[in-house]
């Protein structure tokens, strides 16, 4: 995982918000459907529905977990 720290280098942030970009869609061609991040950026928020395939459909997507992780890369390390 990559971590992100202040005062980097431009080069190091894009590192890690392209190890980030790659893992939200790691999650989302798992099933998962991340939703954001909470007021002050502290964690993420990843949502599992019990029919993927209808997440955009509140009837018919079933039932839902929540987990919640420091940043997409954690949660698919954790996830996976």
């Amino acid at each position: 995982m990559i971590e992100r720290k202040s005062e980097i280098s431009l080069i190091k942030d894009r590192e890690y918000l392209s190890a980030e970009n790659n893992a939200y869609n790691a999650l989302v061609a798992k099933g998962y459907t991340p939703q954001g991040a909470d007021k002050g950026f502290k964690t993420v928020c990843v949502m599992q529905f019990e029919y993927p395939e209808y997440a955009e459909n509140p009837a018919k997507r079933g039932k839902c977990k929540e987990y919640h992780f420091k940043n997409w890369q954690e949660a698919l390390a954790q996830l996976s």
